[in-house]
This record gives C-alpha cells, sequence and structure tokens, in this order.
C-alpha cells in the first residue's frame, strides 16, 4: 500500500491544477469576414434608427400596434424564448462539472457470522455508517472547458435564433398587412366599377327603349358588369384570410381581428429610395449569420471534447464518516472514519471509437463552417434581389400609373361620344374594361413595392431589436 505524507499532498495538488490548465482540441477562429463591392441596386446610406424600427416608417398607427402585440404574442417568439431558457440551464449542467459531487449516505448492517469464521458474542455484528461522500473530477485535458464553451454558444446560437424569430415575424406581419390593405383597395376598386358599369347599363337600357341601343348593347353591358362583380367575392375571401393570417401572427385565433381591421386604410406607400446597409453590415445584422457563427464556435469546441475523450481521466472521491457498532458509539470521539482515494483511466482499446468521435467531431465543424458561409451568400443574395426587384416594379409602376392615366381619358371620350349618338357602344365597354384592369394593376403594383419594401428591410435582418430584452432563465 502506497502512504501519502502530509507533505506530499501540496506537490499533487499543484500537479492536478497543472494538468487542469491543459485543454486540447483547436481553439476557436473566427471565419474570415465576407466583403463585396457594394449591390447592383442603387442604394442610400442605411439609416440603422430607420432599419431597427421599420414599420414605424410607414406612418401607420394600425400597423405599430400589430407589431407591439404581435412581438408579446407570437408563439413561434415564445417557443425561441424557452429555448434560451433551455440552453442556459444545459450550460449550467455543463458547468457543474467544474465542482465536486456532494451526497450524504447512511448504512447500517446487521450481519450473522458463522462460529467457523470468528467468534464473536452472538455471532452476530451490528455496524452502522453515517456520513458525506465527495467525487470530483479533475479537468485534466479540458474536456469541461470545451463542454461549456461549447454551451455558451449554443445559448448565443438560441439567442439570435429568437432575433430571426422576430425578423421572420415582422416580415410575416407587414406582408400580411399590406396585402389586406391592397385587397380592401381593390374590393373597393372593383365595387365602383360595379356602380360605374350599373350605370351604363341603365344607360344602355333607357337607349335601347328609346329605339337608340341595340338588345346586343344591353347584353353585353350585362357581361362587363357581371365580370367585374364576380371578382368581388375572391377579394373578400383574400382580406378574411390575411385578417386570420395576421391574428395567428399575433397568438390569437383566426377572426379575432375582424372587426378591427373590417374598415379598410389606405395602403402603406413604399419610400421613394430605400436603405440599403453595406455589406459588412448585414453580416453583423443579420441574426441567422450571427447563429451560425455561433453555431460554428460550438461545433469546434465538440472536437476539443471528443480529443479529451482520448486521454486520461482522474476522479478523487475521500470520504468521511461516523461509524460504529451501535448508535450510540457513531457520535463517540472515535467514531470518525475518513478514506482518501483517488482513480485514474486511461483509454486503452476502444476498437478506433475514439479517432472516429474525433473525425465526426471535426467533420461537422467544417459543416458548420461551409454552413456559415453558406448563410451569408444567402443574404447577400436576398439583399441584393430585394433592391433590383424593388427597382424594377419603381419602373413597371410608373408605365401602369400613366397607363391608368390615359385609359380614364380614353372612358371619359367613349362615354361621351356614345351618350352624344356619335360613338360605339363597344368603345365605352373597351375603355371600361381597360380601366378597370389599369386600376387593378396599379393597385396590385403598389402592394408589390410595399412588400418589396418589407423584404428588403427583412433581408438586412432589420427589426430583431423590437421588445428586445433578457429572456428569463
Amino acid at each position: 500500500m502506497i502512504k501519502f505524507s502530509r507533505l506530499a499532498v501540496p506537490p499533487i495538488l499543484t500537479l492536478t491544477l497543472a494538468l487542469a490548465a491543459c485543454t486540447v482540441g483547436p481553439n476557436y477562429q473566427p471565419p474570415a469576414p465576407e466583403s463585396r463591392a457594394g449591390w447592383q441596386g442603387r442604394q442610400q446610406e442605411a439609416d440603422f434608427a430607420q432599419i431597427q424600427q421599420w414599420w414605424a416608417g410607414f406612418h401607420d398607427a394600425e400597423l405599430d400596434s400589430l407589431v407591439t402585440r404581435a412581438v408579446a404574442g407570437n408563439l413561434d417568439v415564445k417557443m425561441a424564448e424557452q429555448r434560451i431558457i433551455e440552453a442556459r440551464a444545459q450550460k449550467d449542467v455543463a458547468a457543474a462539472s467544474y465542482y465536486p459531487s456532494v451526497s450524504a449516505s447512511s448504512l447500517a448492517t446487521h450481519a450473522h457470522i458463522p462460529s467457523s469464521v470468528a467468534k464473536l458474542p452472538g455471532n452476530s455484528l451490528n455496524f452502522f455508517d453515517l456520513g458525506p461522500s465527495l467525487s470530483w473530477e479533475i479537468d485534466l485535458f479540458g474536456k469541461t472547458n470545451r463542454t461549456v464553451e461549447a454551451a455558451e454558444a449554443s445559448v448565443s446560437a438560441s439567442i439570435e435564433d429568437r432575433r430571426g424569430a422576430l425578423v421572420t415575424l415582422l416580415g410575416e406581419l407587414g406582408n400580411d398587412y399590406v396585402g389586406l390593405r391592397a385587397a380592401q383597395l381593390r374590393l373597393d376598386i372593383a365595387r365602383r366599377t360595379v356602380d360605374a358599369e350599373q350605370e351604363i347599363l341603365d344607360l344602355t337600357h333607357a337607349r335601347q327603349t328609346g329605339g337608340l341601343g341595340s338588345e346586343l348593347d344591353v347584353a353585353q353591358s350585362e357581361a362587363q358588369l357581371d365580370t367585374v362583380r364576380a371578382a368581388i367575392p375572391q377579394l373578400e375571401t383574400g382580406i378574411a384570410q390575411q385578417g386570420n393570417a395576421i391574428a395567428v401572427l399575433l397568438g390569437l385565433e383566426p377572426g379575432a381581428l375582424t372587426a378591427e381591421l373590417a374598415l379598410p386604410g389606405a395602403l402603406p406607400p413604399a419610400p421613394p429610395v430605400l436603405p440599403a446597409a453595406l455589406p459588412s453590415e448585414v453580416v453583423r445584422n443579420r441574426p441567422d449569420i450571427r447563429a451560425a457563427e455561433r453555431q460554428l464556435v460550438a461545433a469546434n469546441a465538440q472536437i476539443g471534447i471528443a480529443d479529451a475523450a482520448r486521454y486520461p481521466s482522474l476522479t478523487l472521491a475521500p470520504q468521511i464518516a461516523l461509524a460504529g457498532g451501535t448508535l450510540h458509539q457513531m457520535f463517540s470521539g472515535a467514531a470518525a472514519l475518513w478514506v482518501a482515494a483517488a482513480s485514474a483511466s486511461q483509454p486503452i482499446f476502444e476498437g478506433g471509437k475514439l479517432d472516429a468521435n474525433v473525425r465526426s467531431a471535426e467533420a461537422s465543424a467544417e459543416e458548420a463552417r461551409l454552413t456559415y458561409k453558406k448563410t451569408v451568400l444567402t443574404a447577400f443574395r436576398e439583399v441584393e434581389d430585394a433592391l433590383v426587384a424593388y427597382e424594377a416594379e419603381q419602373r413597371r409602376h410608373k408605365d401602369l400609373v400613366a397607363a391608368r392615366d390615359a385609359s380614364r381619358r380614353a372612358l371619359d371620350r367613349a362615354t361621351s361620344l356614345y351618350k352624344a349618338g356619335l360613338g360605339d357602344f363597344l368603345n365605352v365597354l373597351d375603355g371600361e374594361r381597360n380601366l378597370y384592369s389599369a386600376e387593378d394593376a396599379v393597385a396590385q403594383s403598389d402592394q408589390t413595392l410595399t412588400q418589396q419594401t418589407v423584404s428588403l428591410y427583412k433581408a438586412l435582418g432589420a427589426g430583431w431589436q423590437a421588445g428586445e430584452q433578457p429572456a428569463a432563465g
């Protein structure tokens, strides 16, 4: 048996602490900054206050109210908050390995001893044991350090995931709200067109009665009226569906906002010039990019965890107890029992499992690095696509407005000539059809422009600051 003297303890502790300072596995190296010269689409210098709370730029009180309630009530955001709490708890679990594990135990034994083994009074033995037990695995090669490092990175990633959920939420809410207002605008255009078509039909009936019109004119006018009227149910369905989608985003039952959103409101106009962050700011601002980078940190730490499993482990297990043959003897001065124990283990043959675990962790880290790079490239593409699409739609919108104005002038002229008996009724029908299509196309283009604005803000990672607060944990 090896005996440890008091003088031998400090060197052992010193060696233990020195070994515990050793952490195997690669230290994390941040990926090289992603850069590009700029965007193909035109843009102005970014106004980050506007990017952070982009919805306020539409100056729509109803939208502001919906955003506030969505941030507080959205179920996806709430689930993301719970994942933060879960990740923080897992980090605490990992950090607990830094400390000894202490437990209390008690033992009462009554044994019958055969006389052939020992001659004792009554051939029986009583033994009572009460005291704490301690077990402490020394972090010789940094397994605990790497585990905590990975857990901390997972916490950061879960926080970024919540921010990403907010960006997605605000993007969906903005698009749904714009879609709702656009459908209400198109419904108003359709109803006004129905009223105008009804007036033309009444005029056609009157001219037929007076012998100035034909039954064919009446039939064509009725067909035109029915065609426009047929668009109304589809628009009403779209309004109801958009309202239901908004309610669910707020964590409410479908239909909960029907009365609130029933009163038509103006379609939020897109700003004439959109701010666009520099490429480097996009990388820093988008939560999904930051989350991917934190996941890369965690994957890198897993290499150290797998590597540490190939090295020896040391566990200290001292024990102090009160022991005696009777209960009252346990509390006497001579009842103290102590044991100093330490165990070491070293993997010798695992069939290649430990090396395979390291290779697996290295491959996972490389996958995380590629995922990060892909996330950055996807972000650049989304910003570029949004800018190009917005500028193209601006040009299209200008032409559609010109076409609408021309159609309105043509209809006014054709109607005047028809009333005076100088024009063909087909010209009136064509003018009505063209004006309705042109007004509806302008309304849809207005919707597209505003929704592309929302898409750009989402691509910039804007809005995650809404309701930003530390999650409980």
